[in-house]
């Protein structure tokens, strides 16, 4: 006679025959360890202790959640489009600094990302420039025409005339795009930091 089953025991049947082989379950449950920590590392929270934290674990867990720890900094390092993003940039590398052996390596790396991160800014400065003067010199004409017809100095605002932002946004596009390349490849060298 058939027993009936729970549904917690045909669950269980399932993942009995799941193929977990492939899976390490120490990384399943460290990483994300290692994500809230460093979460809470850019948060500044008061009184933590981000090595404390990390040193909290066995040997064999510590991989895993520094692991974790990594990819949140690396994550959380993007193109300044904010004083506060450049900030958190800040943040994200002395973390890593913590937590990684070969600091002269990283500091090289770190070194280079504000060089990066310099340019880029100065890039986006250009660029708008370059769009608002492009604007009004398209609309230069217009308001000299205006001005004719209504005998009175206009003043045409370029920056709220239609097509600048679609524009000053398409080449903002092309700059992240050719800039977040770059920041790539160094989160990738940083990644292979010891």
């Amino acid at each position: 006679m058939n027993k009936i089953k729970t549904a917690y025991e045909k669950a269980m049947e399932k993942v009995d025959k799941l193929d977990m082989a492939g899976i390490d379950m120490a990384s399943v449950e460290q990483v994300p360890k290692g994500h809230a920590a460093a979460a809470r590392f850019l948060r500044k929270e008061k009184d933590f202790d981000l090595i404390a934290e990390l040193e909290g674990h066995s040997q064999e867990a510590q991989v895993y959640v520094k692991q974790g720890m990594e990819e949140t900094f690396l994550r959380n390092i993007q193109l300044p489009q904010s004083e506060s993003a450049m900030e958190n940039n800040e943040r994200a590398i002395e973390g890593l600094l913590l937590i990684k052996k070969d600091k002269n390596a990283l500091r090289g790396i770190a070194s280079e990302l504000e060089h990066l991160f310099r340019y880029y800014e100065q890039a986006l400065e250009h660029a708008y420039s370059n769009v608002k003067q492009s604007f009004t010199a398209r609309f230069a004409q217009t308001q000299r025409a205006l001005e004719k017809q209504i005998g009175a100095k206009v003043n045409i605002d370029v920056e709220r005339q239609p097509g600048f932002r679609e524009e000053l946004l398409r080449v903002q596009g092309q700059l992240d795009a050719q800039y977040e390349a770059i920041l790539t490849e160094q989160k990738q060298k940083i990644k292979k930091i010891p």
